[in-house]
């Protein structure tokens, strides 16, 4: 399994999250105005930001549709999602020289920051450099032996 495969696997908690978030809202007889605000309040609740959930509900709401089931919710909420991230998707780029690089990971609570890092670092030890891990959660203690376990070659493999 490749690393970009194991990172798509970290993400379906988030999915679920939205998922679960999202269950119910799409059985409604209509698709009106209040169902659209629970749609997005809903996904802003699931850590997807205000600005993208107000994009997704303005994707669903420009299709009128008499009924949305959840299929097709999900499918325009990949969509878009798509759409944000297309002009930032840059594939990672490691030169070898000038020395250290620092890559600085931000996020939500939940959305993967430490399990991403820990397997970063081990495909960039794979690729032959030299790997500090650093751990700045100052609420989490557990972080730092979270990123021992993930970024130690035995677990990933």
């Amino acid at each position: 399994m490749s690393w970009l495969d194991r990172l798509r696997g970290g993400f379906s908690k988030t999915a679920e999250r939205v998922a679960d978030n999202l269950t119910g809202l799409t059985s409604r007889a209509a698709l009106d105005t209040a169902t659209l605000e629970d749609i997005e309040e809903a996904l802003i609740a699931s850590d997807l930001g205000p600005e993208a959930s107000h994009r997704v509900r303005e994707a669903i709401a420009r299709q009128k549709f008499e009924r949305l089931d959840e299929r097709g919710l999900r499918s325009i909420l990949a969509e878009e999602i798509e759409r944000i991230l297309a002009p930032v998707a840059r594939p990672l780029e490691v030169w070898g020289f000038p020395r250290p690089h620092v890559i600085l990971v931000i996020g939500v609570n939940g959305s993967g920051k430490t399990t991403t890092i820990g397997k970063l670092g081990h495909w960039l030890r794979e690729q032959d450099y030299g790997v500090l891990l650093a751990a700045g959660d100052t609420f989490r203690a557990a972080a730092i032996d979270q990123l021992q376990i993930w970024g130690s070659a035995s677990s990933l493999r």
